[in-house]
């Protein structure tokens, strides 16, 4: 592992544990996880995944080598939340757009690892009795990458240590702000399950 993926994995760890237990750790460890916690869970990782897609769309030279269209959580979102006939969440592009390149590094390392951790998840989801009969229908985007989801991850790591490694402390900086940026998506689509 590089020197700035070891950074980013311990300077972000306390912002990594309070974002897992913001988002309904405990009732999907308990398999207590409802259908509206399940669909308000897709609607944060929409509003952050498409404010950073989006993002990423103006700096098409720095991203090249990453791939992203390869990448994109969007389209498996909005379907997921279309088969739950789920109201989409209120668009945040506001999220990164005064973010530069390399301050958007420290938001792909959230989002990819999003998607690392969505392998634990999916088996989590899979083993709640509490939604079973929605999951056959709407879970694409928490099967992520399937069997490339390692290889895409250490695809992710090479990319972010070979664009950031001379940025270090901005690049962890932005890991961190995009932690709280994820936060925010979820606190402010929150007011719809109190309603519920």
């Amino acid at each position: 592992m590089s020197l700035l993926l070891d950074r980013l994995r311990q300077e972000t760890q306390q912002m990594h544990q309070q974002t897992e237990q913001l988002f309904y750790t405990e009732s999907l460890r308990n398999g207590t996880l409802s259908p509206i916690q399940y669909g308000h869970l897709l609607r944060t990782h929409l509003a952050f995944h498409q404010a950073l897609e989006i993002a990423i769309e103006h700096h098409p030279d720095f991203f090249r080598e990453y791939n992203p269209q390869e990448r994109l959580k969007t389209p498996w979102l909005l379907a997921d939340l279309a088969q739950l006939n789920e109201p989409l969440s209120s668009p945040m592009p506001a999220l990164f757009t005064s973010w530069t390149a390399v301050d958007l590094l420290g938001a792909v390392y959230v989002g990819e690892g999003s998607m690392l951790g969505g392998t634990v998840i999916n088996r989590l989801l899979q083993q709640s009795t509490s939604i079973q009969s929605i999951l056959p229908v709407a879970s694409r985007f928490y099967q992520g990458y399937g069997t490339d989801t390692g290889k895409q991850w250490r695809r992710s790591g090479e990319f972010i240590t070979q664009r950031g490694a001379l940025h270090a402390d901005a690049v962890v900086a932005a890991a961190k702000r995009a932690f709280s940026q994820f936060q925010e998506a979820f606190l402010s689509s929150q007011d719809r399950i109190m309603q519920k």
